[in-house]
């Protein structure tokens, strides 16, 4: 049903305006857009919807469906626009902010628009539940490191048999024995800390060399025999006690050739922003950015916090360094790296101007948290970049310090031991080499996936010793939320969450409550 009342901006305008009636901003319903100042020579001018993210319009931007000729429906009638009127548009499906656009002569010159934000005011849970006893979830978010790398020597079954039993390492393929005519280099935390794989869009794709994966060593500019190597039982100890104690998944890729902090969006997102680390969250302002002079970006697509913050769902980043509130010459990785927090980059969720938000906290806080009985429903965490794991900065075993300090304080919770998971991730693969291909591009972004990456899962409701096999990648994350969180069928986002699978596979089902898809 329409839900705008017919109204009417002044005809006397001599350019563009455009107006929306703010009490059409609903879900599934009619926005009467009104405007004046047309130029009545134009043929077939139309008001259309777009995504907002931050740069020009671009077709990837554009919301099918949800437009509509100055005349009124789709249909192309070469009539000429009034030089003031107004049009009923059916809004989008998904909760989110959009642009509504005047474009002339049937093209995408646009000359004006209005900003309207879309409500859908069903998908909060009627009352503050969940839909499997699962009632925490803590992200800890690593760098740089291929699946290869970290479980190449845990997993024992044979390159390419692809098994498909799920008990344990034997379940699992194996890294190859030599790779080119190389063979792997123990990555020690020594080593860790002497190499940094190239890792770069353009570097990965050439290693990756359309899915042979065998380029790595030698054949690309960024190619090197350092890109091959594989952790031990002692750099990877936590690694190796937790898959035996719990889940891994030996198909959960990168969400997308390129560095960390684009890949960092598909936790917040669900899709594509920009290439490698090319963006700054907003500006200098911003606690953590004042390292940096130029890229600063602001974003304005919905993300998985915003949907939280709209179902009253809590959630917080925390990150080690936060309050320390670094000088412009202190920086990364030893100060708190604005770029690691995803959710910065977005000015729904803190403003530019601002040093502190509830959903931002230090990683300190997470303790005090824990113990105070107040931890939120979804928390990501991230250490500086000295204790990330990432290759030159930071040895393995410091990430893995911060990893066993978390699951040992839920552990020891009464009120979160039984309730609580936690998923150790890692943002990109860091340039190592992987023997599995990735899969196609994607229909949603059409952006290539990365090699696969480490997925480890920790807790009560987990499969004890237990392989995944199911393709998943960081936006299956933001499907479990919505599923797990929020009201009705996931895809929420209309981005990846509505094409990837959930991670339901690693949960016991007899502890979930619910089969978990």
């Amino acid at each position: 049903k329409a839900i705008s009342k017919s109204f009417f901006i002044s005809s006397s305008c001599e350019a563009l305006q455009l107006l929306v009636d703010p009490k059409s901003q609903v879900n599934n319903g009619i926005v009467v857009v009104s405007w004046c100042g047309a130029e009545t020579s134009d043929i077939d001018d139309r008001i259309m919807f777009w995504n907002i993210d931050s740069s020009p319009m671009t077709d990837h931007n554009y919301v099918r469906g949800s437009w509509a000729y100055t005349y009124g429906g789709t249909v192309r009638k070469n009539q000429h626009p009034t030089n003031s009127g107004q049009v009923s548009i059916r809004v989008p499906s998904l909760h989110g902010t959009y642009t509504v656009y005047y474009c002339k002569n049937n093209g995408y010159t646009c000359p004006n628009s209005v900003t309207v934000k879309v409500i859908n005011p069903n998908i909060c849970k009627p009352s503050a539940s969940t839909t499997s006893k699962v009632k925490h979830i803590i992200l800890i978010i690593s760098e740089n490191h291929s699946f290869d790398s970290i479980y190449g020597r845990y997993c024992k079954a044979p390159t390419g048999s692809k098994p498909t039993c799920n008990n344990g390492p034997s379940c699992c393929e194996a890294a190859p024995n030599s790779v080119s005519g190389s063979f792997p280099i123990t990555l020690t935390d020594k080593q860790n800390l002497a190499y940094d794989p190239g890792h770069s869009a353009s570097c990965e794709l050439c290693k990756m060399n359309n899915g042979l994966m065998d380029r790595f060593i030698t054949g690309c500019s960024c190619s090197s025999p350092f890109s091959f190597a594989i952790a031990d039982n002692i750099s990877a100890a936590g690694y190796y006690s937790w898959a035996r104690s719990y889940a891994i998944a030996d198909n959960f890729f990168q969400s997308a050739v390129g560095a960390s902090t684009e890949n960092y969006m598909y936790l917040a997102t669900g899709k594509f922003l920009f290439w490698d680390n090319n963006a700054v969250p907003q500006n200098s302002n911003l606690n953590g950015a004042r390292c940096y002079t130029k890229n600063f970006k602001s974003y304005y697509s919905t993300t998985i916090a915003d949907l939280l913050n709209y179902c009253d769902v809590r959630w917080t980043y925390y990150a080690e360094g936060y309050d320390k509130n670094p000088k412009k010459k202190q920086c990364s990785p030893y100060y708190y790296h604005a770029g690691d927090d995803p959710f910065t980059f977005f000015p729904s969720l803190i403003n530019s101007s601002q040093l502190h938000s509830p959903n931002f906290k230090d990683y300190t806080n997470l303790y005090s948290d824990i113990t105070a009985g107040t931890l939120p429903a979804v928390s990501y965490v991230r250490g500086l970049g000295i204790h990330s794991e990432h290759p030159r900065l930071s040895s393995l075993t410091a990430g893995e310090l911060i990893s066993q300090n978390v699951i040992n304080a839920i552990m020891a919770s009464n009120t979160y031991k039984e309730n609580t998971v936690i998923f150790l991730i890692r943002d990109e693969s860091g340039g190592y080499y992987d023997h599995v291909s990735p899969p196609p591009i994607s229909k949603i972004d059409n952006k290539p996936y990365g090699p696969r990456i480490p997925f480890t899962a920790i807790g009560y409701q987990i499969k004890r010793n237990y392989v995944s096999h199911v393709q998943m990648e960081s936006s299956s994350l933001i499907k479990f939320i919505e599923w797990n969180w929020l009201n009705g069928p996931s895809g929420q986002l209309g981005t990846r969450d509505t094409v990837v699978n959930n991670i339901g596979d690693i949960f016991d089902d007899k502890k979930t409550g619910v089969k978990i898809p």
